[in-house]
């Protein structure tokens, strides 16, 4: 694993796992972001299940595609999905006679 600046650290789709956001320094002396999907074990702590690196071209990239207001994952995304209620059943205004109601 090589080391970096932790940036941000994210809860996982589970109680042990997580996603780490690094800022890593290249040997050629690019910056590079890391995200590393981690899992906790008993005796072994935090390991790295799988890590993906974006170079900064990218990052501004995936920011771009992922324009937050656009596709309605803004702060308001935390709050429970407004309900569209179903029409119940249809009143009839004006009911007309059957043949042989006596009208």
């Amino acid at each position: 694993m090589v080391a970096g600046t932790v940036l941000a650290t994210l809860a996982g789709s589970g109680p042990h796992q997580r996603l780490q956001v690094v800022l890593l320094q290249r040997a050629d002396g690019r910056l590079a972001i890391d995200l590393r999907e981690q899992h906790h074990a008993e005796g072994i702590g935090w390991f790295d299940q799988r890590a993906m690196s974006l170079e900064p071209r990218q990052l501004r990239q995936l920011q771009g595609i992922l324009n937050l207001k656009t596709l309605g994952l803004d702060a308001e995304a935390d709050e429970p999905a407004m309900t569209i209620p179903f029409p119940g059943p249809r009143v009839e205004d004006s009911l007309r006679p059957a043949v042989g109601d006596g009208v």
